[in-house]
């Protein structure tokens, strides 16, 4: 059995939303990151209400919930656990519970243009050798771990290692301004990154551009990983929409 899982959960506001809602979207994001794992217990109840800022009632009432969506296992007197499914299965039921509709999408997307084309352009002449270096090898390493994997796990694994090319182009582009936005931009968007990388096709052709993008960021040609960022982000975006309509 795994010891407790280390994951600082950010307090929900109990009145504005479900508080299952919210309660999902942490273990989501904390399943996403790599943070929690098949098997792995959370904190007691009174930790967790805790954390999350809500109380012990409501809680438990959205952990039955998540026990009956098969996310997590309620053993009582050893606690709360993590459900041992395969890993794409978390993302399919999280998936599952995304509701966004095709103009928010256009507005997220409009704001990712906006960043991390100028990120990329940043990163060329910003980024040491030994950053852009990084995230072609993270490229180079996700093609194979997808490639040679025996696991069940496709979905989850792209999503973790696409966050962390997100975010190692944000620290290329050396701007703390820009990685602290990053880094909140990537929490907002996993419901669409989630979407996305359900798309028939979507995680084969999301590999190709980023090595597109990361080819460029070696050559430090910044027109090109301008070019590079905004065709991926222009090619998911309308991906995520036909998913949404399918």
């Amino acid at each position: 059995m795994r010891v407790e899982a280390k994951v600082m959960f950010q307090p929900v506001n109990e009145k504005s939303a479900n508080v299952y809602e919210k309660v999902i979207a942490e273990l989501k994001k904390g399943i996403m990151h790599g943070e929690l794992r098949p098997g792995d217990k959370l904190p007691s109840e009174r930790e967790l209400a805790g954390m999350l800022g809500v109380s012990r009632t409501s809680l438990r009432e959205a952990l039955r919930l998540l026990e009956v969506s098969g996310v997590v296992t309620i053993k009582h007197g050893q606690g709360v656990f993590i459900a041992n499914n395969d890993p794409d299965e978390y993302m399919k039921k999280f998936i599952s519970h995304i509701f966004v509709d095709e103009k928010k999408i256009e507005e997220l997307f409009q704001i990712r243009k906006l960043i991390e084309t100028e990120a990329a352009v940043w990163a060329c002449q910003n980024g040491t050798d030994e950053q852009l270096k990084k995230i072609y090898n993270l490229v180079q390493e996700t093609i194979y771990i997808l490639d040679n994997s025996s696991k069940g796990d496709f979905l989850a694994v792209l999503a973790k290692q696409d966050g962390k090319f997100h975010h190692l182009l944000a620290e290329a582009a050396n701007n703390s301004v820009l990685g602290n936005i990053m880094d909140n931009l990537l929490d907002l968007l996993a419901d669409s990154r989630a979407r996305a990388a359900s798309v028939k096709g979507r995680p084969q052709k999301s590999l190709q551009e980023h090595m597109k993008i990361a080819e460029a960021l070696l050559e430090r040609d910044g027109e090109k990983a301008r070019r590079a960022m905004l065709d991926h982000l222009d090619a998911v975006e309308k991906d995520v929409i036909l998913g949404q309509k399918r």
